[in-house]
């Protein structure tokens, strides 16, 4: 007889090809099955939690999507996303009657991908515009489309057709006198001249006497102004007129001011300088007015100024025609189009000075109703150089969102699959870059390959990594000793393994994802020979789990740190992860359902994996919301949850259970006081026998967890032992509070470990048991020396270690 331990099966599942490597290294620390059972950090297999049932989706017959939503402070939500709408749940239920509409069918909620910025979640996909989702409170949350500012752009214009606006956004019209053609000009020197900074001509208007005074223009009626441009006077440059502080204020009587915009040590202006400012504002106001100090130069007289031109704010202005030369360069050259309403043109005025339109309606191929953004246009010449927007219905929206470095990044639309845009910093809807361009500005990056790789997904780090199908890059900057920004960025190959769109799962520094077909798992880390990122397969040895194309993955990070994938076919692969204790343990799951999807959320005392199973109950189609419970810890036998989609009776004792109707006509476990009972829901109730009672009564789906040894070879004077028929005849377990084990050498032939011995209470279930299980077991030569080991019905089971004895024919 030889004796064989095994004590760690830290490695999991085996490749079936592998099974008679006993020459690899790993070998000693895998099996030949894993199912329902979790490979421990520390080398043991415990049997994984059962499920808990939460709710029956609303589409119950289509599908559904859950994406995670944590708040904070112990707000921890989960976001059920069906046809067209989203409901809120938490672990103790759905909350209130929430549900809100969104624009996602059922079939695109898959590949949709999203961040989250405090209460605001940022989605992306589904060929619809990005949405921002948010918490108003604990039953008030709004999705909505979301408004972005000054781009992104196309790349610049370089056909002849030139743009003509009709408007330039500019509410005071040019006057001609303080009165006149409309509205009423006013200064503190009550001069007769101050219409003339409303002329819309250069020169030099003098305001006041000292270094201090006013210019207002009041409007017939009330106008939302968010910016204005100054011009200094035309000889400013000899005498230093210009005022050097000033303030911006509105008022609807004349008399009660408001400050919109304050602004000091506004000097050295040049000759007919022209500089902008722009403010929040969303109030109309009739009255507005310049307020200055510390004009009129070094003897602070005549102070003066040379124009004002104020800013109405876009969306309220009345959209005024933009008229095209042609349709060249215009979607190529097909002009305009109605699904351009809402898209942005980037436009450059005479003065070199770029604003923004938005299209607010088509008219035509070559004439566009819009909306002027940023600042007023001086005239409205026809202008050659301008962009159109990037995101349209025409060119298709992002379908993929990240964070770096305090911007949300987009990528990858119908039109521009390799290109990434970000914001400005801190200014998420901003994409906007100054006149002379500063790090905080957006930045455009575009992946350079000799193919089109579509951008699969972003994930934040060091840099900006970027999957696509063929290649994982970096997105970061040029040159370390400048900040990121549009002038210091670059980006760069990490490996050619490509991934696809399930999103990758970051593990410390460690970045897993999968491959472009979805059929194996690979890890990318730093390495310090290498000087970079390298990308290496982390499920080389267990690649049958992966034969039908992971669909995609969460991970738990605590207590056990595991990723959870699943594939097309609705089965669940767990895979626990601890890089630097070599621990890589593969393992099969089973719900009794299809698995369509998992998430992860932060719980109180553990990361909950929270799951859409569906489920044939009654001969009827169900999809239910279901969260894994926690493995069995330690504790009171009757606290254990190893049941699936199982509901919890506590309380004074009870013989009938109810409310089960989600399990009708389903055979179950009742798990009570630390018992398993087998029945069969009938009209949504079940009842313990013979009239029994128990206080803690666990009633769901039994789950049977099963593991089985590799065929390892013994030591044969004739030769190998490979091929030559074995047997298991006795077998050491040590266990760690088990409820329940069966060992042998295949179904027909498993024994009961765990019964009840002398002394034990008597009336009671026989008690977790820690130690070593020492038992003769019935096995046949035909089962090649291979263990295998079984737990089943509601009681918990911890295998750390085994050692059993095997006989070789002769």
């Amino acid at each position: 007889m030889t004796y064989h331990l095994q004590a760690t099966f830290s490695r999991g599942e085996l490749d079936p090809e592998l099974i008679y490597r006993s020459d690899l290294e790993l070998f000693r620390s895998s099996l030949a099955e894993c199912r329902n059972f979790i490979t421990l950090k520390r080398g043991g297999l415990r049997r994984r939690g059962g499920t808990r049932f939460i709710a029956e989706l609303k589409s119950s017959a289509t599908g559904g999507w859950l994406i995670p939503f944590e708040f904070g402070n112990g707000q921890y939500y989960m976001l059920e996303f069906g046809s067209h709408y989203f409901r809120v749940h938490t672990s103790s239920g759905r909350v209130g009657t929430v549900e809100v509409a969104t624009p996602y069918s059922t079939e695109v909620l898959p590949d949709l991908k999203f961040v989250q910025s405090t209460d605001t979640l940022f989605i992306t996909g589904g060929g619809v515009p990005p949405q921002a989702l948010q918490r108003l409170g604990e039953t008030s949350w709004i999705i909505e489309p979301m408004s972005f500012k000054d781009g992104p752009y196309l790349d610049v214009n370089i056909s002849p057709t030139n743009l003509k606006p009709s408007g330039t956004g500019n509410p005071v019209p040019q006057m001609t006198s303080n009165t006149a053609p409309s509205g009423t000009v006013s200064a503190s020197n009550g001069s007769a001249s101050a219409w003339q900074v409303f002329s819309r001509s250069e020169g030099k208007v003098v305001l006041s006497n000292g270094g201090s005074g006013w210019v207002e223009y009041r409007f017939p009626s009330a106008v939302v102004i968010d910016g204005y441009m100054l011009q200094a006077p035309n000889d400013n440059s000899q005498n230093d007129d210009m005022p050097w502080q000033w303030t911006i204020e509105a008022s609807n009587d004349g008399s009660g001011w408001t400050i919109l915009d304050t602004q000091d040590g506004q000097d050295t202006w040049a000759s007919n300088e022209w500089r902008q400012y722009a403010f929040h504002n969303e109030t109309a106001f009739t009255h507005y007015r310049l307020s200055f100090k510390q004009g009129g130069g070094s003897t602070s007289d005549n102070s003066a100024i040379g124009q004002i031109v104020y800013h109405q704010a876009g969306g309220d202005q009345t959209p005024f025609d933009l008229t095209a030369s042609g349709t060249a360069g215009i979607n190529g050259g097909a002009g305009f189009k109605t699904s351009d309403v809402g898209r942005h043109i980037r436009f450059r005025g005479s003065d070199g000075f770029w604003r923004w339109f938005r299209i607010s309606s088509r008219t035509s191929s070559t004439v566009v109703k819009v909306q002027l953004f940023g600042q007023s246009l001086q005239d409205t010449k026809a202008q050659s150089i301008w962009r159109l927007g990037a995101w349209s219905q025409t060119t298709g929206w992002p379908e993929t969102v990240g964070w770096h470095k305090s911007r949300l990044a987009f990528a990858g639309t119908q039109q521009e699959p390799q290109k990434i845009w970000e914001s400005q910093t801190e200014d998420f809807t901003n994409f906007s870059v100054s006149h002379v361009l500063d790090a905080s500005d957006a930045v455009t990056a575009g992946i350079l390959s000799g193919q089109v790789n579509r951008i699969q997904w972003l994930i934040d780090d060091s840099d900006l990594i970027v999957g696509t199908t063929r290649a994982v890059r970096a997105v970061g900057k040029a040159t370390d000793q400048d900040p990121y920004g549009p002038e210091n960025v670059d980006q760069r190959p990490e490996t050619n393994f490509g991934a696809n769109s399930v999103s990758p799962i970051k593990v410390g520094s460690v970045l897993l994802y999968f491959g472009p077909y979805g059929t194996d798992m690979r890890e990318m880390a730093y390495d310090f020979g290498a000087d970079g990122r390298i990308s290496q397969s982390v499920s080389e040895v267990q690649s049958h789990l992966f034969r039908e194309r992971v669909a995609g993955a969460c991970y738990q990070q605590y207590p056990d740190s595991i990723i959870w994938a699943w594939d097309t076919q609705g089965r669940v692969i767990g895979f626990t992860y601890e890089r630097q204790q070599q621990v890589y343990g593969m393992q099969r799951h089973d719900f009794g359902g299809v698995v369509e999807c998992m998430a992860d959320l932060s719980g109180a005392e553990a990361d909950e994996i929270w799951m859409i199973v569906r489920r044939t109950i009654d001969g009827q189609t169900r999809r239910y919301i279901e969260i894994m419970q926690r493995p069995f810890p330690a504790g009171a036998i009757e606290d254990a949850w190893h049941l699936d989609c199982a509901s919890r009776y506590e309380g004074a004792p009870a013989n009938t259970i109810s409310g089960l109707d989600y399990l009708e006509g389903e055979d179950v476990v009742l798990y009570a006081d630390g018992t398993d009972y087998r029945t069969r829901v009938s009209e949504g109730e079940v009842s313990l026998p013979n009239g029994q009672t128990a206080r803690n009564i666990l009633v769901g789906l039994d789950v049977t967890a099963r593991a089985r040894t590799l065929p390892f070879p013994v030591n044969a004077q004739d030769g190998s032992s490979m091929g030559r028929k074995m047997r298991v005849d006795s077998c050491k377990i040590a266990v760690l509070e088990t409820g329940t084990l069966k060992a042998g050498a295949d179904e027909t032939y498993l024994d009961e470990l765990i019964y009840y011995r002398a002394g034990d209470p008597a009336g009671q279930p026989a008690p977790l048991r820690t130690g070593v299980l020492d038992q003769t077991i019935e096995t046949r030569w035909e089962d090649g020396g291979q263990l295998t080991l079984e737990a089943g019905g509601g009681k918990p089971c911890t295998i750390l270690a085994i050692n059993f004895g095997r006989d070789l024919e002769p």
